[in-house]
C-alpha cells in the first residue's frame, strides 16, 4: 500500500513503516507470538522513522534545540549569588534582589560587549598595519636583496679582512679628537708657532698628514707674490721674485732655485712648471726638481739650463693652466694657448684649429692664436670689418677653458663631460669657443637675488679640475658665485653632491650677507674679496669691512685640505677654525676652539700694518693641499 503524507508542505514521497498481520483472530494465542510474526515494510526512500523524517523536514528546529542547550542559564547564575542567601526563596525581597542582580548582569554584559567590540577593532587595525608593514618589508627585501644578502654575510665572506683589533671609539669625544690630531699638536709644531699678527710667513695643511694650518719655520718673516701647493710640495715666489722649492718628504729646508728672472706667478702642468715674469714673459722648467735641459746656443754648442723661455711671447698679464696646456691673456686682451706635452690628450682645449676630431699634431710650447675667438665681424658704415675682441679674465680646467670678454660674455670650450662648459651634455668635446652666457642669461639666473639688475659685472672666472665658476656683481652692491660642472665632492658649494651640473647654480648661503659697518655707521652688504679653486675644493674670502676677512671652504677634504682638523667633505661653504697662536699651549683648549667656529673662526688679515709694512693674508687651494701666506 502506498500512503502519501503531507506535512509541513512536504510534497515528496516519504517512507512509512507499516505492519502486516493475519486477520484471523485465532491464529495467535498471545501478544508475543504476534510480535514475533510481524513483518516490516518500508515505503518511500528517504527516511526510516518519524523522528528521522522530522529532522529532515524541519532542520531549523533541531538547530534551535541545540542552541538552547548551549545557552547559559542566567537564572542559575543569579541564584548562585551569595547575596540571595539572606532572603527566603520566592519572597518579595528575594525577587527584588533577583531583579537588581539581573539589571547589574545586563549592565555588565553590555560593558563586556563594548570591550569585545573594541578588542575586535584593535585586532583588525593591528592586522591591517601588520599587513601593510609586511607588504612594504617584502617589497624592500625584494628590491634590495643583493645588498641585504651582502650585509648579512659580510662577516662570513670577509672575515679574513676584518680588523678585530680595533675597538669602537666615541668619535665626538675630546680624547678621540686629540688622538687624531696628535701629529699636528706635537711639541715640535707647537714650539714653531708664531703670532700671526706680528710675524709673516707661510702655513701649510693637507697632504694626508696635516689637517690644521701649521707654519713652516723657514718662511718666517717672508712675504710672497704667489704660492703653488700640492701634496708634499710647495713652490713659493717671494716678493723679490725668487723661487723656493720645498718637499715635505725630504725633511730638508726649502731650496732656492737659481734663476735669472724676476717671477710674478706660477702655474703647473703634468710635467712642467710655467712662470710669468715681471716683464710679461713666460718661462718653464721640468717638474722633477727643476732638472736641467741641454740646449744649443747660437754657435751650435750645447749649454745646460734649468729654464727655457717661450719665444716671441711678450706682454702677458694672466696665466692659467690645465693638465697639458697653458692659457695666456695678453695686456691688449688677446687669448693664446700653449700645448705643453707632445703626448697630450686632446679634448678640445686647443681650439678649432687643432680639433680632436681632425687628429692634427699640436705644436709644443708655441703660442696658438684662436682667430675666431680673438676677432669678431662687425658692421661699420654698412661694411663688414674684422674687429679685435678683447678679454678681461681667463681660467683653465684640466681639459677646458673659460674666458670673459669686455662686453660681459662668457666663452667656454674643451671637455664637457660633466657639464663644465655650461651646456647640456649632448657632446663631450666642444673644441669651438662659444659665448655660453651673456648679461641677459646672468640676469635671468640671478633673478631670485636681484630682479632685473641694472648692471652686471663679471669680476672673475675660475676653474677647478672639471668644474667652472663665475664671480659676478649685481648693481654694484651684491656679489654672487655661480658654479657648474662636476660637484660630486661638494665643490660646487650649492649644498648638494652632483656629478653633472650643466646649468649654473648659485652658492646661496653666501648671498645677501650683511653686516654693520662701523666706519659708515650703517648696515652694508658683504661682498666677495677673493676665491681660490683647487683640484676639487675651494676657499672663499669675504670682503668684510675692516682689516679682518672671513673665510669659507667647501669641497673634498679626504687629505685634510680644508684645514678644519677633519677629513669630512662639505657641499656647503663652512667656517674654519682660527689659526693656532703661540699662547695656546693647552691642547684641550685647542680642541674646544676647533669646534667653536662662530666666535673663534678663521679671519685673514687685509692691509694690516706690520713691521715690514702693510700685508695681506691669502689662502690658496691646491692639489689635495692648501696654504696661507702673506703678501704685500
Amino acid at each position: 500500500m502506498m500512503i502519501r503524507i503531507l506535512r509541513g508542505g512536504l510534497k515528496k514521497p516519504v517512507k512509512l513503516q507499516c505492519i502486516r498481520f493475519n486477520s484471523k483472530s485465532n491464529k495467535y494465542s498471545d501478544i508475543e507470538k504476534f510480535n514475533n510474526s510481524k513483518t516490516k515494510y518500508n515505503f518511500g526512500y528517504n527516511f526510516d522513522s518519524i523522528n528521522d523524517l522530522d529532522s529532515k523536514i524541519n532542520p531549523e528546529k533541531i538547530k534551535q534545540k541545540t542552541a538552547e542547550r548551549d545557552i547559559v542559564n542566567i537564572n542559575e547564575i543569579l541564584e548562585s549569588d551569595p547575596s540571595l542567601k539572606a532572603f527566603e526563596y520566592g519572597s518579595p525581597e528575594y525577587k527584588e534582589q533577583m531583579h537588581k542582580l539581573h539589571q547589574q548582569f545586563l549592565i555588565n554584559a553590555h560593558k563586556e560587549q563594548k570591550r569585545e567590540q573594541i578588542r575586535e577593532g584593535f585586532k583588525g587595525l593591528f592586522i591591517a598595519i601588520a599587513t601593510i608593514i609586511g607588504l612594504i618589508s617584502a617589497h624592500q627585501i625584494f628590491m634590495n636583496y643583493g645588498s641585504i644578502k651582502n650585509r648579512i654575510l659580510q662577516d662570513f665572506n670577509y672575515a679574513d679582512f676584518k680588523d678585530t683589533t680595533k675597538e669602537l671609539k666615541n668619535t665626538k669625544s675630546k680624547a678621540y679628537k686629540l688622538e687624531q690630531l696628535s701629529a699636528e699638536l706635537n711639541d715640535d709644531n707647537l714650539a714653531n708657532l708664531q703670532n700671526s699678527k706680528e710675524v709673516s710667513g707661510l702655513y701649510y695643511f693637507g697632504g694626508d698628514e696635516s689637517k690644521l694650518p701649521l707654519r713652516i719655520p723657514f718662511f718666517n718673516n717672508m712675504v710672497f707674490k704667489d704660492v703653488y701647493v700640492e701634496k708634499d710640495m710647495i713652490i713659493a715666489i717671494t716678493d723679490k721674485g725668487k723661487i723656493y722649492n720645498w718637499k715635505k718628504s725630504s725633511k730638508e729646508d726649502p731650496k732656492l732655485v737659481e734663476i735669472p728672472y724676476n717671477v710674478d706667478k706660477i702655474v703647473p702642468t703634468e710635467h712642467y712648471f710655467y712662470f710669468l715674469t715681471n716683464k710679461g714673459e713666460v718661462i718653464y722648467s721640468k717638474r722633477d726638481g727643476f732638472s736641467e735641459d741641454k740646449t744649443r746656443d747660437w754657435l751650435g754648442l750645447f749649454k745646460i739650463q734649468k729654464f727655457n723661455k717661450i719665444e716671441n711671447l711678450k706682454n702677458v698679464k694672466q696665466i692659467t693652466s690645465g693638465r697639458s696646456h697653458v692659457l695666456l691673456l695678453t695686456k691688449d686682451g688677446k687669448v693664446l694657448i700653449l700645448n705643453t706635452d707632445k703626448n697630450a690628450v686632446n679634448r678640445g682645449q686647443y681650439g678649432p684649429s687643432y680639433s680632436p676630431f681632425d687628429n692634427k699634431i699640436v705644436p709644443v710650447n708655441q703660442p696658438i692664436d684662436i682667430t675666431l675667438l680673438n676677432n669678431e665681424i662687425t658692421t661699420v658704415n654698412g661694411e663688414k670689418i674684422i674687429k679685435p675682441r678683447t678679454f678681461s679674465h681667463v681660467a683653465s680646467g684640466s681639459y677646458f677653458n673659460i674666458v670673459s670678454d669686455s662686453t660681459g660674455n662668457v666663452w667656454i670650450w674643451g671637455d664637457n663631460s660633466y657639464g663644465q662648459c655650461g651646456e647640456i651634455n649632448t657632446v663631450d668635446l666642444k673644441p669651438i669657443p662659444r659665448p655660453i652666457f651673456n648679461s641677459s642669461d646672468l640676469s635671468r639666473i640671478c633673478r631670485n637675488v636681484i630682479k632685473n639688475p641694472k648692471s652686471i659685472e663679471i669680476k672673475k672666472v675660475l676653474a677647478g679640475h672639471d668644474s667652472s665658476y663665475l664671480l659676478i656683481n649685481l648693481d654694484h652692491s651684491q656679489d654672487v658665485i655661480l658654479s657648474f660642472g662636476n660637484g660630486i665632492d661638494g665643490q660646487l658649494g650649492g649644498g648638494k653632491y652632483k656629478q653633472i651640473s650643466s646649468w649654473p647654480e648659485i652658492v646661496k648661503s653666501l648671498t645677501n650677507l650683511q653686516e654693520f659697518n662701523e666706519a659708515e655707521n650703517r648696515v652694508t652688504n658683504i661682498g666677495i674679496s677673493d676665491i681660490s679653486i683647487g683640484k676639487n675644493h675651494l676657499f672663499i674670502t669675504l670682503d668684510n669691512a675692516g682689516e679682518f676677512k672671513d673665510v669659507y671652504a667647501c669641497g673634498a677634504n679626504e687629505n685634510g685640505q680644508l684645514g678644519n682638523g677633519k677629513k669630512i667633505k662639505s657641499s656647503k661653504p663652512i667656517k674654519l677654525p682660527k689659526l693656532i697662536e703661540p699662547d695656546q699651549t693647552n691642547k684641550s683648549k685647542i680642541i674646544n676652539d676647533l669646534n667653536d667656529t662662530n666666535s673663534k673662526r678663521l679671519t685673514l688679515l687685509h692691509d694690516y700694518k706690520m713691521k715690514k709694512g702693510n700685508v695681506t693674508q691669502k689662502i690658496v687651494a691646491g692639489n689635495d693641499a692648501s696654504v696661507i701666506y702673506y703678501c704685500k
